[in-house]
This record gives structure tokens, C-alpha cells and sequence, in this order.
């Protein structure tokens, strides 16, 4: 079959040559294109710069929260030390008053309750109970010793070391002292440390013979 071109040249060109409307709708399309990509890329990033910020912000409050309570802290500063002070100045009050009970006042009036009428030394009960139950009076002071057979002349405490001199009418006597401070509670280490036989001295004096003696101890307080 026989095929006649009818078309001019400029008409067949034309026919062949894409049309403007349809470049435009690829370049509508591709700038389209690249703005949503854009746009999503904005939008990616934005979210990532939001949260790193959200991060920051809540890293600041901590920070803030901590500078607060130092402050706090720190304004509280004095009212700690002067409630610490008066703390300590109850305590040393305290201990004044203890000392008062437990320390030389009260060894002199352990000493002066054993030397009085019906007074006995503090003593602890189980050593008291044991000196009882193995037979070991001969420790134990006598109930029924005149404390009038003995006199101290000279007490002296220093650093709890004390010396104690006095005059007894014999040595037994001297003896029942002695073991009456081996069994107080606020002596130990209680020793002989001199005794000898004399002419008693001051108002029980008269020619009377008497046992000097000297006891040296340590003071419990």
C-alpha cells in the first residue's frame, strides 16, 4: 500500500516535538516533588532540634532544682551551727551534772557513808553474791565494825588518783576499811601503801596507840 505524507514539514516537527503543556506538568511536578522533600527534611530536622532542646530544658530544671536546694542548704548554714552549739552547751551541762553524781563529790561521800553509822560501800551485787556463796567472808566488811575506830586525817584526789591518810585504833581496823574500798564500785586497784604503829594525834591524841596508815587507789568516774 501506497502511504501520502500530507503533513508540511513545520506540521510533521510539531507532531513529533513534545508538547509545552506536558514539560510544564513535569516541571510542576518535579518542583512539587522537591518541595515535599524539602519540607520533609525541615520537618525531620525541626523534630530532631525539638527534642535535643526538650532535653536541655529539662536538663536546665535539674540543674536549677539543685542550685535551689544548695542555696537552701547554705541559708540554713548558720541556723545549723548555732542549733549545733546549743546542742553541745546542753551536753556539757549534762555532763557537769553526771560528773557532779558520778565523780569526786560523790567518792567523797562514798568515803563518808563507809565511815558512818550503818553505812556500807556501794558494792556490786554478783561480787557481793559471790564473795557469799564461796565462803569468802573474810572479804566481805563487817557489819557490826564501829566506824568510830577510824578517822582519816588527809584525802587527796588528783587525775583520779587518790591518797587517803588516817588513824586507826589497830590494824583490824585499818583491815575492815581497806576491804570496804576494795568493794566500792568507785575504787580499784585499792593498796596499802604505809602503815605504822603511832601516838594518835589532834583530839584522839592522850597517849593513845594508834595504826597510821596511807591507802592509795584509782577513782572510778
Amino acid at each position: 500500500m501506497l502511504k501520502i505524507n500530507l503533513l508540511t514539514e513545520d506540521k510533521a516537527r510539531r507532531a513529533s516535538t513534545p508538547s509545552t503543556n506536558t514539560v510544564s506538568t513535569f516541571l510542576l511536578v518535579g518542583a512539587v516533588a522537591s518541595v515535599v522533600l524539602l519540607l520533609g527534611g525541615l520537618f525531620l530536622f525541626h523534630a530532631s532540634q525539638d527534642k535535643e532542646l526538650q532535653s536541655l530544658v529539662e536538663q536546665n530544671t535539674r540543674v536549677q532544682s539543685e542550685i535551689e536546694s544548695i542555696r537552701s542548704r547554705v541559708g540554713d548554714h548558720q541556723r545549723i551551727l548555732d542549733e549545733l552549739a546549743e546542742a553541745q552547751r546542753r551536753e556539757d551541762a549534762i555532763r557537769e551534772l553526771q560528773n557532779a553524781r558520778t565523780g569526786p563529790t560523790a567518792m567523797f561521800v562514798e568515803v563518808s557513808r563507809m565511815l558512818s553509822r550503818g553505812g556500807v560501800p556501794t558494792a556490786d551485787p554478783t561480787v557481793v553474791e559471790r564473795l557469799r556463796s564461796t565462803n569468802q567472808r573474810d572479804r566481805m566488811w563487817s557489819p557490826t565494825w564501829d566506824f568510830q575506830r577510824l578517822w582519816i586525817t588527809e584525802l587527796i584526789e588528783e587525775n583520779r588518783s587518790v591518797r587517803i591518810s588516817g588513824e586507826g585504833r589497830t590494824p583490824d581496823d585499818v583491815g575492815e576499811f581497806m576491804r570496804r574500798l576494795q568493794l566500792s564500785v568507785y575504787f580499784r586497784d585499792v593498796r596499802l601503801d604505809s602503815t605504822q604503829a603511832a601516838t594518835a594525834s589532834g583530839p584522839r591524841g592522850g597517849g593513845v596507840t594508834v595504826q597510821k596508815f596511807t591507802i592509795v587507789a584509782r577513782v572510778r568516774y
